[in-house]
C-alpha cells in the first residue's frame, strides 16, 4: 500500500533526451547506439496483444488492489541482438509474472527501469515522480547537459572546501550551477566564448537565485561567476584552478570533428597552465574519443590519465575522462594577473 501511495512516475516525453547513465538533453542526435524509450503499450510490459490482456486481469490472493507499474529501458551498444523494446517486454512479463502486477503504460504505481549498456544490466526502481535531469535549468540549448550527469562529473572531482573549480566551455551552465548548488564551499567559476550561451547561462543562474529566495524568504547567492572568454586564453593566472569539469564540443551539433583535431590540444593546453600542478584535476565529457586520445598523447607530460567512465549521451557512446594535473610546469604564452 505505502508503494501505491509513494512510488509514483511519470511518464517520459518521446523524441528523446534519454541516456542510459542519467546525465543530458539530446546534445548530438543519434549515433549507432539504439537508445529508445520503451513507452510503446506493446513493449513495455509484459507482453503485446493477449498477453497485456492476461496481466491486466491478475490480482493476488487476498489483495484489496494490485500495483500498476511499467518498464523502461534504455540501451546503449552496438553488439546487442535486440532491441530496447523487446528487452523491455520481455523483462516486463517476468515482473508480471513474479509479482502479478498489473502492466499500465499511464497511471501505474512503480515504474521500473532496465538499463543496458554493452554486456552489463542494471535494474532500478524510480524514486521520484518527475526526472531530476533538468532540475535548476530553465534556458536551454543546443547541447545542454543533464543536470544529473553534471553532479555526477563533479563528483568524480571530489571537490573540497575553498576549491575553485571551473567549467571554461559551460553552455547554459548546468556544471557550475549544480556544483554551486551541491558544494556551496567552493567557488565556481562557469565561461563560454558563445555570447548567447552566456546568456543562457546568466538567465539560468538568475533563476536559481528566484528559486532560492522564494523557498528560504531571503536569498543569500550563491558562489559563482560567468564571463565570457576565449578557452584557448582564459584570463586566469597560472596554477589557480583546483578542478576543470567541462562538456567538450562533440563535433556535431557545436564545432566539427575536424576543428576539434586543432581544438583539444589548445584546450588542454590551457587548461593545463592553469590547473595546479600535483593537485589539480579535471573531468572531461566527449564523444570524439579519437581525437581526445590523440591529443592527451601529447600533453603526457601535463596530464594524466586516469579512469574513465562511459556513459550515453542522447544515443552516442561517450566518455567521461578523469585527468590528474603533473607537477611538470606548463607554457606560459603571455603574463597574466
Amino acid at each position: 500500500q505505502d508503494c501505491t501511495e509513494n512510488a509514483a512516475g511519470t511518464k517520459p516525453a518521446r523524441g528523446e533526451d534519454t541516456k542510459t547513465v542519467p546525465g543530458e538533453v539530446p546534445q548530438q542526435g543519434n549515433d549507432d547506439e539504439d537508445n529508445e524509450r520503451a513507452d510503446a503499450p506493446d513493449a513495455s510490459h509484459g507482453g503485446s496483444g493477449d498477453e497485456a490482456k492476461a496481466g491486466d486481469g491478475k490480482k493476488g490472493e487476498g489483495d484489496t488492489s494490485v500495483l500498476k507499474f511499467r518498464v523502461t529501458c534504455n540501451r546503449a551498444g552496438d553488439k546487442h541482438s535486440f532491441t530496447s523494446n523487446e528487452a523491455a517486454r520481455d523483462f516486463g512479463g517476468a515482473v508480471q509474472e513474479h509479482f502479478q502486477w498489473k502492466a499500465d503504460m499511464t497511471n501505474f504505481d512503480v515504474e521500473v527501469l532496465l538499463n543496458i549498456h554493452n554486456n552489463e544490466v542494471v535494474v532500478g526502481i524510480a524514486l521520484t515522480e518527475e526526472s531530476l535531469h533538468r532540475r535548476n535549468i530553465t534556458h536551454f540549448g543546443p547541447t545542454t547537459l543533464r543536470s544529473t550527469l553534471a553532479y555526477g562529473m563533479l563528483r568524480l572531482c571530489d571537490p573540497q572546501p575553498t576549491d575553485i573549480i571551473i567549467d571554461p566551455m559551460c553552455g547554459t551552465g548546468a556544471i557550475p550551477i549544480e556544483g554551486a548548488t551541491e558544494w556551496p564551499s567552493c567557488y565556481h567559476i562557469a565561461g563560454d566564448n558563445n555570447p548567447q550561451a552566456v546568456k543562457r547561462a546568466a538567465n539560468n543562474i538568475s533563476s536559481l537565485l528566484k528559486k532560492n529566495e522564494n523557498k528560504e524568504g531571503a536569498s543569500s547567492g550563491i558562489p559563482l561567476d560567468i564571463i565570457q572568454w576565449d578557452i584557448c586564453n582564459l584570463p586566469l593566472r597560472t596554477g589557480s584552478v583546483d578542478i576543470i569539469v567541462t562538456d567538450m564540443p562533440f563535433g556535431k551539433r557545436i564545432g566539427s570533428k575536424k576543428k576539434n583535431w586543432d581544438l583539444y590540444p589548445a584546450c588542454l593546453t590551457e587548461m593545463g597552465r592553469i590547473c595546479r600542478p600535483g593537485t589539480g584535476r579535471a573531468a572531461l565529457l566527449t564523444q570524439d574519443k579519437k581525437c581526445f586520445a590523440k591529443a592527451l598523447s601529447r600533453m603526457g607530460h601535463i596530464w594524466r590519465k586516469g579512469q574513465t567512465v562511459w556513459v550515453n549521451v542522447g544515443g552516442l557512446h561517450a566518455a567521461v575522462y578523469l585527468l590528474k594535473r603533473t607537477w611538470e610546469r606548463a607554457e606560459e604564452k603571455r603574463s597574466f594577473w
